[in-house]
């Protein structure tokens, strides 16, 4: 790529050639150069003059960029801004669009500008025009929002709710909510509502999602015109082609019922969750997926949706032509709730084959196992903790360090002693001692269950008390407490390793931080005369 310099000359000399080879790579590097850092002000003159081009593609660019270079260097905006406002009148609807967006994010010296060519854009006889004036009030409002209010534009786009075009009226419903989100957002009245009713069949899906969630600030005033609302919006339950018209309608369904018609939670669920699970199904829009997905996540302590979905947890497992990753990590924020004694086998052996092998998914994989162990009978749990200490065997170090992470927090409360032995013992085969950043899970299994293994343990400890100076503070804590706890549990073999661990907390003057010595030297002392003087005292509060 040449100097901008010569970019602004290119620019200059092509701008009114037809579409060329050239001309393409010209404009790309327009576009590239203008977002990069760097003095790029000999551009202001080759892009304003650009904007008055017949060709649309140099005319798109132009505009394109334009923002930026007026961000950069506000007087741009001077310049163009005859140009800007002469194109808002052009009657090609695609050049009008491009100059009434463009002036409508202009520095806000230029807002005022912006206001009598909306109003005129309000008006326009074509539907995109009109679409992009309400967006463009939405973007006057960020920079000038006392103007749309002196001007009469939320009472403009009150009025064009009634217009023919459904996206108009969806952007203008989504305009007034943003405008008036510090009120509450888009007032909804009876009248409002019962319009929006009646026209739901106008709308494509992704307007007709935003619509029916509009509706929800409606609330009917009667019991004839709750079920009359209900009967309008029932078919879009089971809505075939839009998760998120499904999801909304739902959430609407259930605001109406929820205080005087709760019977009606359960009939609702099961017309919903058959829809819903086509969406999860392999093969389905990716948008569609993660919008049941997040639902799910949000519903996911309600049993009476999950439930419904632990006959089919292959739903939530990696399928075929799956590639994103961020379905997958919900998928595993939901597997924990679907869980049941009927299925848990299954769900277990996909975790530990698919999720736990896939770096990307590893860790919150391993979350899911923990998860699943603190929501299920002891059976279970026993069978989520074989499928850690299974993966501790992994050829791959990642696997195994992230088990070994996720160890420290797992409930081994109800365990059998030989379970936790195989546990400690598997841990001791794949920790090296000699390392500085010792997994935390080797002291606190030490200090809860280190009598398991008393042939063994107290050499470990004693290990990690040799190597005690090279270890952060929060190890060093877990190791301080994993050796007075083992002292209180067998006393004759770990005297001697707690004496010397006290000797480095409060005499050892090598430290070169001062409050992190005092801080070890208190704790050490605290229990120090603990000890001394009320051993029973030490065991309730350390065992």
């Amino acid at each position: 790529m040449g100097t901008v310099e010569g970019l602004a000359t290119d620019l200059l000399r092509v701008c009114q050639q037809s579409d060329s080879q050239e001309l393409r790579i010209i404009l790309h590097q327009l576009v590239e150069t203008v977002n990069t850092p760097g003095n790029i002000s000999c551009l202001i003159g080759p892009v304003v003059k650009s904007l008055p081009s017949h060709n649309f593609n140099v005319k798109k660019t132009a505009y394109s960029v334009l923002p930026r270079l007026c961000s950069l260097y506000p007087d741009t905006a001077f310049l163009a801004a005859n140009t800007v406002r002469q194109d808002c009148k052009d009657p090609n609807p695609l050049v009008k669009t491009l100059a009434i967006t463009t002036l409508c994010s202009l520095p806000p010296l230029f807002q005022e500008h912006a206001a009598p060519v909306l109003d005129t854009a309000l008006k326009d006889s074509h539907p995109r025009v009109r679409q992009t004036a309400v967006i463009g009030c939405s973007r006057v409002f960020r920079h000038s929002p006392q103007l749309l209010f002196e001007q009469g534009f939320v009472d403009r786009l009150y009025e064009i709710i009634r217009d023919t075009d459904p996206v108009v009226v969806t952007n203008s419903l989504l305009a007034l909510d943003t405008i008036l989100a510090p009120e509450g957002g888009i007032v909804v009245k009876r009248n409002m509502a019962m319009y929006l009713l009646k026209r739901l069949g106008d709308f494509p899906d992704p307007q007709l999602a935003t619509v029916i969630q509009v509706i929800g600030k409606y609330e009917p005033q009667d019991e004839e015109e709750l079920f009359q609302e209900l009967s309008v919006l029932d078919p879009y339950l089971v809505h075939s082609t839009s998760a998120a018209v499904v999801i909304n309608c739902t959430k609407l369904f259930f605001k109406l019922t929820e205080k005087k018609h709760p019977q009606l939670k359960s009939e609702i669920i099961e017309r919903v969750v058959p829809v819903l699970k086509t969406f999860l199904l392999s093969g389905s829009p990716r948008e569609s997926k993660n919008h049941v997905l997040d639902f799910l996540i949000v519903v996911s302590e309600d049993r009476d949706w999950l439930d419904h979905f632990a006959d089919t947890p292959n739903l939530f497992y990696p399928q075929k032509y799956d590639t994103e990753l961020v379905p997958a990590l919900k998928k595993l924020k939901i597997l924990p709730y679907i869980c049941r004694e009927s299925n848990y086998r299954d769900i277990l052996q996909n975790l530990e084959d698919k999720y736990c092998r896939t770096p990307k998914t590893l860790s919150e994989a391993i979350a899911c196992v923990c998860s699943i162990s603190t929501r299920m009978p002891l059976t279970i749990s026993s069978e989520c903790l074989k499928v850690l200490i299974t993966l501790m065997d992994s050829n791959e170090s990642l696997v195994c360090n992230n088990v070994l992470s996720a160890l420290q927090d797992f409930n081994l409360d109800g365990f059998t002693n030989d379970e936790i032995r195989s546990l400690i013992r598997k841990v001791l085969m794949k920790v090296d001692l000699s390392l500085e950043d010792v997994p935390y899970i080797l002291p606190i299994l030490l200090g809860q269950y280190g009598e398991l293994i008393e042939d063994e343990s107290p050499y470990v400890l004693e290990s990690l008390v040799n190597n005690f100076d090279q270890y952060n503070d929060n190890l060093q804590n877990l190791v301080f407490n994993a050796a007075i706890k083992m002292f209180l549990k067998m006393p004759a073999k770990c005297q001697h390793i707690l004496g010397e661990i006290m000797e480095k907390c409060i005499y050892d003057m090598n430290s070169s931080d001062s409050n992190k010595l005092l801080s070890s030297q208190q704790t050490a002392l605290k229990h120090y005369i603990l000890l001394k003087n009320n051993v029973q005292l030490m065991k309730e509060i350390m065992i």
